[in-house]
């Protein structure tokens, strides 16, 4: 990671899940350390997931975050208490399951010359719908652009993860969720947040996060992806996957001890 890049006054950090905090998959000891290792600094951090609610409810209740945001930016949930956890959806629940309804019957009835197969973790969304591309099947290119674009002819609203196509219907994306846990959470106007808050991602659908906070990394494994993107991240980090990020939360910690920084700070995780 370029030593040019300054974290600043930096205490929030947002991070992608898949193939940013994982390694094909599994979420290593040294990335696991470094999550721990930044909340004990002060640093809150928020995952922002295209993951199924089940995988977020896991996180958030036993992972040092202070929330967690799942499906593509749908829902955000929190800990108020030790064991009780708290969900916020994007618009009203049942909205968001007339819509997932709805885009299932749609992905059924595609007429392609493959079968598009759910991901396996479909049973456990409660707002979007994932398509798999990468996880369990692989498509070819040509395939993923013929889904993509038959599922945006519906007016679907439609992102690509490092192994889903994510599919849902509403206004929501990662980064408009990332901004409202900012002020419902955080207690931050988007001005505060773009200057206190980081971002880390892997894929092209971290664009709208990328293109919102300014102080942006990405693990080295978004550079196949850059070409195809608009808005891309501020550095890129030597290292793939989960590994990156504990290459990126060692130059921050190392940064906010160079700079005097307070080390450990009383917002709750």
């Amino acid at each position: 990671m370029t030593n040019s890049f300054n974290f600043g006054q930096a205490d929030v950090l947002f991070t992608d899940v898949d193939d940013t905090l994982t390694t094909d998959g599994q979420l290593l000891p040294e990335t696991y350390l470094a999550l721990c290792r930044l909340a004990a600094a002060g640093i809150r951090v928020i995952p922002v997931t295209g993951g199924c609610a089940g995988w977020c409810d896991q996180i958030i209740r036993t992972w040092p975050v202070t929330a967690v945001i799942g499906e593509g930016g749908a829902f955000y949930a929190e800990r108020t208490a030790p064991q009780t956890v708290r969900w916020h959806y994007w618009n009203d629940a049942a909205v968001h399951k007339r819509d997932q309804e709805a885009i299932l019957t749609a992905v059924a009835a595609l007429d392609l010359d493959f079968e598009p197969q759910l991901a396996s973790d479909q049973a456990f969304r409660y707002v979007d719908v994932a398509v798999d591309y990468n996880q369990q099947q692989s498509l070819s290119s040509e395939q993923v652009a013929a889904l993509h674009n038959a599922l945006v002819g519906q007016g679907f609203n439609v992102r690509q993860s490092s192994i889903h196509l994510n599919v849902w219907l509403g206004d929501f994306d990662k980064s408009t969720m990332a901004v409202r846990v900012g002020q419902e959470v955080l207690g931050l106007d988007l001005q505060a947040l773009q200057q206190r808050a980081v971002f880390i991602g892997d894929a092209p659908n971290d664009e709208s996060m990328f293109r919102c906070f300014p102080l942006s990394v990405g693990v080295a494994n978004i550079r196949k992806h850059l070409p195809g993107m608009t808005h891309r991240p501020a550095a890129v980090v030597s290292q793939r996957s989960g590994l990156g990020f504990a290459e990126m939360a060692e130059n921050w910690l190392r940064q906010r001890t160079e700079s005097d920084l307070p080390q450990a700070e009383t917002h709750p995780v």
